[in-house]
C-alpha cells in the first residue's frame, strides 16, 4: 500500500512542478506559487521546490514568506540549491529582525549637466510590525555646487510602512545642513512608492517604479517620478517621466533610451544609460530636447 502511494505521488509532484515552471515563464507568479505549494505538499523533501517558492514569493514582495523558504532551501544537500538559499536568506534576514541598519550610495555623472552628483542614506529602523520608525542621515549634493542640487546633509526622524503589494508610504522631519554655506534649515519630506516587476523566462523582465514625493525645501512642491525598464538582466530599455505640481520647467520632462547594468561584487553594480529627452514646459533660454549619458555606481547593504 505504501509503495503504491509513493509511486503515485511522484508523477503528481512532477506535474505540479511543470505547471509551476510554465506559469513562471508566462509571468503568472501567483499561479506558480499555488502549483509549487501543491508540489511541496506532495513531496515535502524537494528542496528545488522550496527554493522556487522562495524566489516567487520574493518577486511578489512577500518577503517574510520568502525568508521562510530560503531558510529551508539553504539546508539542501545539493550545494547549488543550498548556496542560492543561503544568499537569499542573508539578503532577507534583516526583515525579520527588530532593529535594522541599511545604507545605499549612488554617485552618478551626467553629460546633460556636465556634473557629478552624489546621493546616499544611512538609516536605522525599528520593526514594530506594519510601521517602521527610523532615524536617518541623508546626503544630496554635486561636485559643482550648482542650484540643481540640495548640497546638504539631512538629519531626520521618520516612519515608513512595510511594503504591501509593492506599495509603501513614508514621512520624515529633520534639519538640513548645507555643507557649502553651513546654513541649517528645516526639512520635511515624504511620499508614496510603488514598484511592480514581471519576469519572462529566466532573464527577461519589465519593472516600473513610481514615486510621489513632497519636499518642503522645494517651495513645498510635489514631484512625481516614473521609471520603467524592460529587457534582459544586463541590457534594457528606459522610459522615464518626471513632473511636479508647481510646473517648474526643469522638473517636467520625459526621456527614453537603452541602458546597461554590470553587476559587481558586494551588492554593487555600474549602470550606463544613453537617453534622449524632451522638456514638457518651454523655456526660451534652452532647447526643448536633450541627449544624456548617465553613468552611475550603486552600492547598498543591510545589517
Amino acid at each position: 500500500m505504501t509503495q503504491v502511494a509513493s509511486t503515485a505521488a511522484a508523477p503528481a509532484s512532477i506535474d505540479a512542478k511543470v505547471m509551476a515552471e510554465r506559469s513562471i515563464k508566462a509571468g503568472y507568479m501567483k499561479d506558480a506559487v499555488k502549483y509549487l505549494e501543491a508540489a511541496h505538499e506532495i513531496d515535502p523533501g524537494d528542496f528545488d521546490v522550496m527554493l522556487k517558492l522562495a524566489w516567487t514569493n520574493n518577486l511578489l514582495h512577500r518577503d517574510l514568506v520568502a525568508l521562510h523558504w530560503f531558510d529551508l532551501a539553504r539546508h539542501s544537500p545539493d550545494p547549488k540549491i543550498a548556496g542560492d538559499g543561503a544568499r537569499g536568506y542573508r539578503n532577507l534576514r534583516p526583515l525579520g529582525e527588530h532593529v535594522r541598519v541599511s545604507a545605499w550610495f549612488f554617485p552618478v555623472f551626467s553629460t546633460r549637466w556636465h556634473d557629478a552628483f552624489g546621493y546616499g542614506q544611512i538609516k536605522t529602523d525599528l520593526n514594530t510590525g506594519f510601521l517602521r520608525p527610523y532615524v536617518s542621515t541623508r546626503l544630496v549634493g554635486d561636485s559643482r555646487l550648482t542650484n540643481l542640487s540640495e548640497t546638504s546633509v539631512i538629519f531626520a526622524v521618520g516612519a515608513a510602512t512595510e511594503p504591501r503589494h509593492g506599495l509603501n508610504a513614508w514621512f520624515e522631519a529633520g534639519e538640513a545642513l548645507n555643507y557649502h554655506t553651513a546654513h541649517i534649515s528645516p526639512d520635511y519630506r515624504g511620499g508614496v512608492h510603488f514598484t511592480r516587476m514581471a519576469r519572462f523566462a529566466r532573464t527577461a523582465f519589465a519593472q516600473t517604479d513610481l514615486d510621489a514625493l513632497y519636499i518642503s525645501r522645494f517651495d513645498h512642491d510635489f514631484l512625481i517620478y516614473s521609471q520603467t525598464r524592460a529587457g534582459l538582466s544586463l541590457v534594457y530599455w528606459n522610459f522615464n517621466l518626471t513632473a511636479d505640481a508647481k510646473r517648474q520647467d526643469w522638473a517636467n520632462f520625459v526621456e527614453t533610451g537603452p541602458g546597461l547594468r554590470l553587476p559587481l561584487p558586494q551588492s554593487m553594480y555600474v549602470t550606463f544609460n544613453a537617453l534622449r529627452g524632451r522638456y514638457l514646459i518651454d523655456n526660451p533660454a534652452r532647447r526643448s530636447g536633450f541627449n544624456e549619458l548617465r553613468v552611475g555606481l550603486w552600492y547598498a547593504f543591510t545589517r
